[in-house]
């Protein structure tokens, strides 16, 4: 039914839309239109025959005239706009031939068309005809005979319950019905069957409309309701219901960031009270004022014209005969939701809440709405679609529904008021179809249990019991319970929720179980364990490949050493001859001279020795094999074991390099090549930054998007590309209390960025300067140029906040499954990441727990998180401590330290709400120790051992610990096991992070090695040097923390 108070305003927002879309440039999809189309052609041919939904078509035709204010939602807009990604076009013809599609438009829009005719997605001939502004006839003549070139061309599909408006449409419509060689049937059931499913972008612009349309509801409508009930208001339902539609234009104030523009009302919001309710979707507010007893409401939101609805009843001062009947409607609902299933038909959605009512409340068979919902989409309601007795199409996944269930026409025979006696219940919400198991609720961010929706106001008639009652919670003779007239025992709802997050973290046991011996039955037992072994390192393949000349140009004498830097060996006399030695053989070399005598010392890598790693030793060691520890090498004449020490060290030096340079780059992959948009526009980002620099130096340059990626190419000529298949999340974080604003990829496979190995790159932009003089005094908070110069900032942050807001708008649209995550701000703590030594603002996500201002950055993806593990929870103690542990117990924890206590239920709550299993304990632990022996024992063994349990035990000696003990502010350790290697390249704004970042750093590496004096002293150097930085950052009284 139409809706007359919003159509016109749909009607202009269509067509401004259009232009917009016209003067922006933005191009219509080729890659979606084809695809769609294609879809559409398929559905045709599978259901041509007489008795399929096309019924017999041979050719289908889809027309549009003019806008009609009357009728925001048609069939031709809807599919319009599916194909061509957003855009509607008046005044149109298209008709879809077996082998062609012919399109009759003016000639702008026909420019818009043009890039699709030579897609490379193209499947069929797409026709361009120019529409004449006086005389259409022979562009007519050609669509008619178009048609009859079409299969048989005799039935052609249309769409003949939609009105002609305008001369253009009705001069088709005239020429097509004189035609009498062709028979028209309805299009309309057919597509509304192909448009019933939605793809993944489709489903995303659903689930935000959705999502917005639960905030309105809770954060904006349901608080202005209580407001108005508190100040016992009078506000008339239409009223509330414009300032809900005025609320489109700010989604920022509920909390959702959207842009304001891709938002439009489905319909004028539906508030109803006093005893008149209708729940049908075409009601109306009325303009009585809101009563104070049972209220129903009722909203949708479209994003990027996608519609979403939620629908919510709110009691106050409810009867037991209210609160009975409401919770059988919230049965009535679940069980509507849980038959949309894949396959089932939609009749059976009503004759399931009919047979679960009869059962439990015969007597209100009467009073349940006709239908229990419809499909949604680009229009609000589709009428071939909907959730009845009579509708025997099948659900498929993909399908968006509104499950719309309600009770009208109830009666409370106990009610004091007039008004209250009649009343009505109502729930709504937006359900998306999913390819297995139970259907996804989008709007369940409106709460809908009884404890949410009811409310208790207790009235005072007595005065001398409104004196002995206190006045807090209290507005005239009205008494407030509890919170905003929310009647709710506040400790009574907390340790329900504490219980109910036990048992879900009980079950959470049992699947992380589950899914790790999944994990090791896919992955096999035939690496377990294994460890890595290295190639054996040949010097010389063949005899004849030895030197037999030195450098100098003379022979080789036998009773002196030689260094063949060409072949990496080291040439020894041993009994007169020469034996080389590979430089990988060799541990480390040292000279000392006593009297007349020079010494030089060569330790080699043998079992046994310390520091020596058995995946050091090459495969053909055994027990049996016999090795040379060591040989000295003495001489009266110093200069050639001089010369051999020297070139030794420096051979080490270059091959060791030339090793971790290898290693680092072992798990790099090659990136597929960048395919670049050689016509048309290009989407370009200017004056950003780039971190990890490319060049070692900040450079700003242009950020480009492509075909498939991303390209940036700084002021220096420098070109980094990034292609959309190897990035694993993607962050966008504005600017609010940060001084810059950030787009963030996280990748599945390292990149080399100069000379460093990175799996996380971030474009930004800094909004205002990062320092001022500090002899500057505040000048006055009214001084002109102070404010000047703060209006100025707040444009510029603005302005490139929502320049990144569009620029990742458009790498959505172009990469597809690609979606940005926006860190959720009010969940932040401050806390000391790993490889990091400042307490830095960190922040969740809806895919991973974040730091992205401070470099070294921390990204934990949630699917990596095994468990999470709090330490030092103790009574009485500020702080606690995160722990992280990983899927791939190879790699070590990650720690954040000095979390406040504050912050520990929500992040209990967050944790339990991603279902990731989390412990806690009053001590910290050695996590390298546990890891180190849950390897050794094999994942399977630990998990038939009890696998994690032994947290919720361990500490129980400890429970007596004094607090001012337990307690300690974070402070680096420079023990071995939780040290990483520290990077000596202090020119580099990540050198302590710069493979510890990537996490890869493995458990049981061995980091001691054979080192000479030289480098020993250099390491000593270098701790001293960090020892006095830490004094210098860490306040003198902190205290140490205290090792488990």
């Amino acid at each position: 039914q139409p809706l007359p108070p919003i159509a016109p305003l749909l009607c202009v927002i269509a067509e401004l839309r259009l232009v917009i879309c016209r003067l922006m440039g933005e191009p219509i999809d080729p890659a979606t239109f084809w695809q769609r189309l294609n879809t559409l052609r398929d559905a045709w041919n599978a259901e041509r025959d007489a008795e399929g939904l096309f019924k017999g078509a041979d050719a289908l035709v889809v027309d549009s005239g003019g806008n009609n204010e009357e009728i925001p939602y048609s069939k031709s807009s809807a599919l319009q706009m599916w194909l061509l990604g957003g855009y509607e076009f008046t005044d149109t013809v298209f008709v879809f031939c077996n082998r062609s599609v012919h399109v009759l438009t003016q000639i702008k829009k026909v420019q818009m068309l043009q890039p699709l005719v030579d897609d490379e997605n193209a499947s069929v001939p797409l026709e361009l005809h120019v529409k004449d502004k006086v005389d259409n006839s022979a562009n007519y003549q050609l669509l008619l005979e178009a048609i009859k070139a079409s299969h048989a061309g005799k039935t052609v599909a249309t769409l003949g319950k939609e009105q002609p408006i305008g001369k253009f449409a009705e001069g088709w419509r005239l020429a097509l019905k004189q035609d009498e060689s062709l028979v028209q049937v309805e299009l309309a059931p057919a597509l509304a069957h192909v448009l019933a499913t939605r793809d993944a972008s489709e489903q995303g612009c659903v689930k935000r409309a959705a999502v917005f349309s639960a905030q309105l509801m809770t954060k904006h409508l349901v608080s202005r309701i209580e407001t108005v009930v508190e100040e016992e208001q009078k506000v008339s339902h239409e009223a509330l219901a414009e300032e809900a539609e005025e609320a489109f234009s700010t989604p920022e104030k509920i909390g959702v960031k959207l842009p304001a523009d891709m938002l439009e009302v489905c319909y004028s919001p539906i508030i109803q009270s006093g005893g008149k309710f209708d729940l049908k979707a075409s009601a109306q507010s009325n303009g009585d004022n809101l009563h104070f007893g049972t209220i129903t409401c009722s909203l949708g939101a479209r994003y990027k014209s996608y519609c979403s609805n939620v629908g919510r009843t709110y009691c106050i001062n409810p009867t037991k005969a209210q609160e009975s009947n409401y919770k059988l409607l919230l049965e009535l609902q679940a069980a509507a939701i849980n038959e949309l299933r894949a396959d089932a038909k939609l009749s059976a959605v009503m004759l399931k809440v009919q047979a679960l009512l009869k059962s439990k409340a015969p007597r209100l068979e009467g009073n349940l709405t006709k239908s229990c919902g419809f499909a949604m989409g680009l229009e609000f309601r589709e009428a071939s679609l909907q959730l009845n007795t009579k509708c025997e199409a099948v659900v498929r996944p993909g399908m968006v529904f509104n499950v719309a269930v309600g009770l009208d026409k109830l009666v409370a025979e106990d009610a004091k008021e007039a008004k209250s006696k009649h009343y009505a219940l109502f729930l709504a919400d937006t359900v998306l179809v999913t390819e297995s198991g139970k259907p996804e609720i989008l709007t369940e961010r409106a709460p809908k249990d009884w404890t949410d929706v009811s409310y208790n106001l207790n009235e005072d008639e007595d005065e001398e019991a409104e004196r002995t009652t206190s006045n807090q919670g209290r507005r005239g003779n009205v008494e407030i319970i509890d919170q905003r007239t929310r009647g709710k025992n506040a400790a009574q709802k907390h340790q329900e929720t504490n219980d109910a997050l036990a048992a879900h973290q009980e079950e959470l046991e049992t699947k992380m179980q589950e899914d790790a011996l999944r994990r090791i039955q896919e992955a096999g037992e035939t690496d377990a364990g294994a460890s890595e072994t290295k190639e054996t390192p040949i010097a010389y393949k063949e005899p004849n490949e030895v030197p037999r000349v030195s450098s100098a140009g003379g022979a080789l004498k036998s009773n002196q050493t030689h260094v063949d830097g060409k072949a990496d060996a080291v040439l020894l006399p041993i009994f007169g001859r020469l034996v080389p030695f590979h430089i990988s053989t060799i541990k480390n070399v040292s000279k000392s001279e006593e009297g007349v005598w020079t010494f030089l010392r060569i330790n080699f890598v043998a079992p046994g020795g310390a520091g020596v790693a058995a995946n050091q030793m090459p495969p053909e060691a055994d027990g049996a094999s016999h090795f040379i520890r060591e040989i000295t090498l003495k001489s009266r004449v110093p200069t050639n074991l001089n010369n051999t020490f020297r070139l030794i060290k420096e051979l080490r030096k270059r091959v060791q390099a030339h090793e971790k340079q290898v290693a680092l780059e072992a798990d790099i992959i090659q990136q597929d090549a960048l395919q670049l948009i050689r016509t048309g526009k290009i989407h370009r980002l200017r004056e950003v930054s780039v971190k990890p620099s490319l060049g070692g130096k900040k450079a700003a340059g242009v950020l480009e998007l492509h075909a498939n990626g991303l390209r940036f190419q700084s002021a220096r000529g420098e070109k980094l590309d990034l292609i959309f298949k190897n990035i694993k999340l993607a962050f966008y974080q504005p600017a609010q209390k940060e001084i810059i604003v950030l787009m963030h990829f996280h990748l599945h496979n390292p990149i080399m960025m100069g000379k460093k190995k990175t799996k996380d790159v971030q474009f930004y932009v800094e909004v205002m300067e990062q320092s001022y003089a500090l002899d500057n005094h505040r000048r006055s908070g009214y001084d002109p140029d102070e404010l000047e110069e703060e209006q100025r900032e707040r444009e510029m942050r603005n302005r490139f906040n929502k320049e990144f807001q569009n620029f990742t708008r458009r790498i959505e649209e172009q990469a597809g499954g690609l979606e940005f995550d926006i860190p959720y701000r009010e969940l932040g703590f401050y806390g000391v990441p790993p490889h990091n030594r400042a307490s830095c603002f960190i922040m969740p996500a809806v895919n991973a727990l974040v730091e992205l201002v401070e470099p070294p950055w921390f990204v934990v993806p949630l699917n990596d998180i095994e468990i999470a593990h709090f330490e030092r929870v103790v009574y009485g103690l500020k702080n606690f401590d995160l722990v992280l542990v990983l899927k791939d117990f190879k790699e070590k924890p990650l720690h954040v330290n000095g979390i406040n206590t504050e912050h520990l239920d929500a992040l209990k709550s967050w944790l339990d709400s991603c279902n990731i299993k989390f412990y806690e304990g009053p001590a910290n632990l050695n996590w390298v120790q546990i890891m180190r022996q849950i390897n050794e024992t094999g994942i399977e063994g630990f998990y038939e051992d009890g696998g994690w349990k032994f947290l919720n035990m361990q500490g129980s000696d400890d429970e007596d610990e004094d607090p001012e003990d337990a307690e300690s502010d974070f402070e680096p350790s420079d023990d071995d096991d939780e040290e990483e290697e520290e990077d000596d390249d202090d020119e580099d704004e990540y050198a302590d992070s710069d493979e510890e970042s990537e996490g890869e750093e493995s458990l049981d590496s061995d980091e001691s090695e054979g080192k000479d004096f030289d480098e020993l002293e250099e390491e000593a150097r270098e701790s001293d040097k960090r020892h006095l930085r830490d004094e210098e950052e860490i306040p003198t009284n902190a205290k140490k923390k205290k090792r488990s």
